[in-house]
């Protein structure tokens, strides 16, 4: 076991709260102690008239609060208690351990900071916001707009996350809002919403509504409407005396600065800046933590975690993490534990809470087969079963020959098998051949390796894990050891090679050779990846290296940039090329030198004979297949919106849960690139690669 610690890492799958609280509230009074008047206002109302059920002051309950239940999914904090200015701590500790809510501080009047997810807890008014290095950030009071990063008051439409959004608010009693990644981003919803929607209206028949010309009598909705409880004409009036536009202008004829003074004043009258005082946010570290084999995530992982006198039980979750832990209580030190081969808990990691987050990557190798076994028997009456076919990858320096040797079969047998091979002694790396039959169909790298078994299930709090059961009656038995009579069970190996490799190549036979014209119709990466744009005339190699990391369960981003290895921490660069490792090529301006900005991303499949890179990828000829990449000098020149581009290698990158796996990896195999794309990738006709205009 060794923790590989790694500074900030961006989270890739959705975050839990790192606080939460029952909150014994005021239920229906104000922060002043009045009645509340709140009552719906639709989509936007006049802020004044409501009261704090959702957009009021953070009421204090006896002399603060206090997270009062525990439930599944949350058990890794300590109950926090947080004290309110003006109000003693519920144990008594001294003032110098007080952990107030700080005051919001603004620049510039706005709120710099990007979130990429964000959760809301309507019972304590409190949105928690999750930063990329980790960190969370808890925002409690203000307004809903200024809560969720949405100074228009968005909605969402159902339950998806749309313009930009990271996330939905659910309020007590006034519907969902959707919540920003930042100040600026919810306001540039905003503004793109008024063109898109209203830019053909008046100010005023924006805010009223117009008559749907399809539908006498009926009204096409505006974006205040009095049947919302609205007063659109005092609405409009503010904004006209803001800006100094008479209310009847049209939209389409204000200029996009004169636009921003009408957000301005919409702000104001939607109540962005209101009950400021009110406005309280508080940063929380975490610390995430990554389980691996060495070369993927390990999912199901069954972990025990110690903070001070508590244990929690928990599994790693299908990318191999657990529940983020937060720093609730800063100097406490927590424990990681994993179960030894006798199912005896073992302190493995050990880390102290403090105010900034890390992450880390366990290595985590033991693992476990059970396979049946005949009895042994006298060698008169040694019987030979039928052996059960599985799938096997092939490797570098691995051959028909050492395979049939490996599982004591035959080359004959194996061409028997496998139609696909017609010459002997030639196979490819990461192509998949049928060991005791021909290969099935199963998806992916699961066809590719057998799911090891957990070694054993852990009991409860220290005690032993329960033995492995006996196999089932009519199990099927392996053949015995060769005229001996003992038991052998042959079992497949875990094949750890690059796992997204067997995906990208299975993506490459099936289009074999067609271009992104027609990929673009059924296989958009793109839209794989749930991003917009189309292959034809947007760069889709790196959504492709990411659909292909994503489905064979390894980090990835969902980003559409060549250079998404280079800033993110789920990847590690390294000096040399492995196979499988993530190669990025940069452009350059050819009359400045300068970074262009744009640049290539494919996977190393091999090397050439004349020392470059084979790299399967998308956007190679505008098709998926084999190029060669220089890694010295310029790789390819080409115009790109008529600037002379100069492409070169950058650096290599793997996933860091692959770094332990990778460091055993020799050399790549030394490949035909014209070879593997014609009679591997099934690519009958392959452009000149000389010159590829990859961007």
């Amino acid at each position: 076991m060794a923790a590989r610690p790694r500074a900030r890492q961006p989270d890739r799958a959705s975050l839990d709260m790192v606080q939460h609280f029952t909150g014994r509230t005021n239920r229906g009074r104000c922060g002043r102690g009045g009645a509340c008047r709140w009552r719906p206002a639709g989509d936007r109302g006049n802020p004044a008239r409501r009261a704090c059920a959702d957009r009021g002051a953070l009421v204090p309950a006896g002399r603060g609060w206090r997270r009062q239940s525990r439930r599944p999914g949350l058990l890794l904090q300590e109950d926090v208690r947080h004290e309110l200015p003006g109000h003693r701590q519920i144990d008594g500790r001294a003032s110098a351990e007080k952990r107030s809510f700080l005051q919001v501080e603004e620049i510039g009047g706005v709120m710099t900071r990007e979130f990429i997810s964000a959760k809301y807890d309507a019972s304590i008014l409190t949105v928690d916001y999750a930063g990329d290095d980790g960190t969370h950030l808890l925002r409690t009071g203000g307004t809903i707009a200024w809560r969720f990063n949405n100074p228009g008051n968005l909605r969402p439409a159902g339950t998806k996350l749309i313009m930009g959004a990271i996330g939905i608010g659910k309020t007590k009693s006034n519907g969902s809002f959707l919540i920003f990644k930042s100040y600026a981003e919810g306001r540039l919803q905003k503004q793109k919403l008024l063109r898109r929607k209203y830019n053909q209206r008046t100010i005023y028949t924006m805010l009223t509504g117009i008559p749907d010309p399809q539908h006498p009598g009926k009204m096409m909705m505006g974006y205040a409407p009095a049947s919302d409880n609205n007063d659109p004409l005092a609405y409009a009036n503010a904004i006209g005396k803001h800006t100094g536009l008479p209310i009847t202008t049209k939209l389409a004829d204000i200029s996009d600065a004169k636009l921003e003074e009408v957000l301005d004043a919409m702000e104001a009258k939607e109540g962005f800046h209101g009950m400021k005082h009110t406005r309280k946010e508080k940063e929380i570290g975490t610390t995430s933590v990554t389980v691996s084999d060495g070369a993927k995530p390990k999912p199901d992982v069954p972990v025990q975690i110690k903070i001070g006198d508590k244990t929690y039980e928990k599994k790693t979750d299908q990318h191999g993490q657990l529940p983020k832990i937060a720093h609730t209580e800063p100097g406490k030190k927590a424990e990681i534990h994993f179960a030894d081969v006798a199912g005896e808990w073992k302190k493995q990691f050990e880390f102290v809470m403090d105010g900034v987050s890390n992450a880390y990557v366990l290595l985590h190798d033991l693992v476990s087969y059970e396979a049946p076994t005949a009895p042994k028997k006298p060698p008169a009456s040694v019987t030979t079963p039928a052996r059960k076919p599985f799938n096997h990858l092939v490797a570098r320096k691995e051959t028909l020959a050492i395979l049939a040797e490996r599982f004591k079969t035959s080359v004959a047998a194996l061409m028997k098998d496998n139609k696909a091979i017609k010459d002997p002694s030639k196979i490819y790396v990461g192509q998949i051949i049928g060991i005791y039959g021909p290969p099935s169909s199963t998806h992916q790298s699961g066809a590719a390796r057998p799911a090891p078994k957990a070694a054993a299930r852990p009991a409860a709090q220290g005690g032993k894990a329960a033995a492995p059961s006996a196999p089932a009656a009519g199990a099927p038995l392996t053949r015995s050891k060769e005229g001996k009579g003992e038991p052998l069970a042959i079992v497949p190996v875990d094949q750890k090679a690059a796992p997204w490799m067997v995906v990208a190549i299975e993506e490459a036979r099936k289009w074999a050779g067609k271009e992104e014209d027609v990929i673009t119709k059924t296989g958009n990466f793109h839209k794989r990846m749930g991003m917009g744009g189309e292959m034809v005339h947007t760069p889709w190699c790196a959504a492709f290296a990411n659909y292909c990391l994503k489905t064979a369960g390894a980090p990835y981003e969902k980003s559409a940039s060549s250079q998404f290895p280079t800033s993110s921490k789920k990847f590690k660069k390294i000096g040399k090329p492995v196979y499988g490792a993530i190669m990025v090529m940069r452009n350059y301006v050819r009359s400045t030198g300068k970074a262009h900005g744009t640049g290539h991303v494919t996977f190393v499949y091999g090397v050439t004979s004349d020392g470059r890179v084979a790299g399967l990828g998308g956007n190679q000829g505008d098709c998926l297949k084999v190029s060669k990449y220089r890694v010295t000098g310029v790789s390819g020149s080409f115009k790109l919106k008529g600037v002379q581009l100069d492409q070169k290698f950058h650096a290599f990158y793997i996933p860091v849960t692959y770094e332990e796996y990778a460091k055993t990896q020799g050399e790549p195999e030394t490949v035909d690139s014209d070879d593997v794309n014609k009679n591997f990738l099934q690519i009958a006709v392959v452009k000149d690669g000389a010159n590829e205009k990859t961007q």
